[in-house]
């Protein structure tokens, strides 16, 4: 931002007044009366004993309130005035602003952050006298009827402290446990007399399977499922031999594992009993697990196998499903955090809107660690300020249709 963009920006925002000469912005429909400008381009708090002029100045990358005095037009020594200012933004707490003497202005020590929108109350001490000022200002803002505010959708949260996890978002495909796969053998050699159950047919643990007749005794001995699952593969057909080969396959899906491919960057952020979220990518479902095995070593294509296991009491999670997980691999004690679609870019900043009542203001924001549930605020938002989180864009196309506050 250079000088003439700062200036633009005094002569649209700075358009104030005292409480002896009352030119303000209308709130109400955003029209703005000329205001006499100061040798330096800001706006003029006039007092018949004290005249100050504000002007807010780009340095160094931040904006810094400057304050230059005149009485009966003539600057007078800056080291010889006082100030004192309270600048209260909407849902924020007032903030006390500090100057100090430079050259022949005042200089505020805080950055004025965007959007330049308060109410100022300003006291001037000079050669014994205290002159009090009030200013105020909306830039950003705009608001709406209750009738509005619901036909929009638009709903709000009370922004407050707590956890981010940091994710790593992992690839992988269901697949069963070992211990929940049983290959069911003929401890003797024999006919198959009879099957009892077909592929894809639902088993107990004891329930009959095959019948089959003992070569050397020619009696009939039956086979039982040893576990409780699905009939997924069939080798044999009746009347033929059974020996050493494995009869059928029995599969329990009440838990599935999650085979995940990790590459060298991912398998350095990983450790056992780390939480994750499985998606399922058809039906945008998801479910819970933790790491229980990261391989030893990797595969020629460098990616090694991390293993997650999940309850499947519905059998919704089926083997060969491909998924995608965000596994935790830290967590991050946020001061402020807020829903990712509560976040807007507005004239370029990474913004949120706060609300107080029907009002509506732009509060452009910094961002820390997110994930697909919260984002860390680092600067720009305070704990406690309502803010918008359903339907914001409407709130951000409302502000710039207009151009300037108003109300419906």
């Amino acid at each position: 931002m250079n000088k003439n963009i700062i200036a633009l920006l005094v002569s649209l925002s700075l358009a104030g007044s005292v409480l002896s000469t009352s030119v303000l912005a209308s709130a109400e429909h955003g029209e703005t009366e000329q205001q006499e400008q100061g040798p330096h381009g800001g706006f003029l708090l006039v007092d018949p004993k004290l005249t100050l002029e504000l002007k807010l100045q780009e340095f160094a990358g931040n904006v810094e309130l400057r304050i230059y005095a005149y009485k009966q037009s003539k600057p007078i020594n800056i080291s010889d005035l006082n100030i004192t200012m309270s600048l209260k933004r909407l849902v924020e707490a007032p903030q006390n602003i500090q100057f100090s003497a430079e050259g022949d202005y005042l200089v505020s020590t805080q950055s004025i952050n965007e959007p330049h929108s308060f109410v100022l109350a300003v006291t001037a001490n000079y050669n014994g006298e205290s002159i009090s000022y009030e200013y105020e200002q909306h830039e950003g803002r705009t608001t709406l009827t209750e009738r509005a505010i619901e036909r929009a959708g638009i709903k709000t949260e009370i922004a407050q402290s707590g956890e981010v996890d940091i994710t790593d978002t992992l690839f992988g495909v269901i697949a069963p446990t070992q211990h929940g796969t049983v290959e069911v053998m003929a401890p003797y050699t024999g006919l198959i007399s009879d099957i009892f159950v077909s592929i894809g047919q639902s088993v107990k643990k004891g329930e009959a399977l095959v019948s089959i007749t003992n070569r050397e005794t020619l009696q009939n001995y039956t086979i039982k499922s040893p576990i409780s699952g699905v009939v997924t593969e069939q080798y044999l057909k009746r009347g033929e031999l059974a020996s050493t080969s494995a009869l059928m396959q029995v599969v329990n899906l009440d838990k599935v594992w999650v085979e995940l491919s990790a590459f060298p960057e991912n398998i350095e952020k990983l450790a056992i009993g780390q939480s994750a979220t499985v998606y399922d990518l058809h039906h945008h479902l998801n479910t819970q697990g933790k790491v229980f095995f990261i391989a030893p070593m990797m595969t020629g294509g460098h990616i090694a196998r991390a293993r997650i296991e999940l309850n499947n009491p519905d059998g919704h999670w089926r083997p060969g499903m491909h998924i995608n997980s965000d596994v935790s691999v830290a967590k991050i004690n946020a001061s402020v955090r807020v829903k990712p679609h509560a976040i807007q870019e507005f004239n370029g900043q990474t913004s949120v809107f706060v609300r107080k009542n029907n009002v509506f203001e732009v509060r452009p924001v910094i961002l820390g660690a997110k994930n697909s549930e919260w984002v860390e605020v680092l600067t720009g938002l305070n704990a406690g300020s309502e803010y918008v989180t359903d339907n914001s864009y409407v709130i951000k196309a409302d502000i710039l249709k207009s151009g300037a506050s108003h109300s419906h």
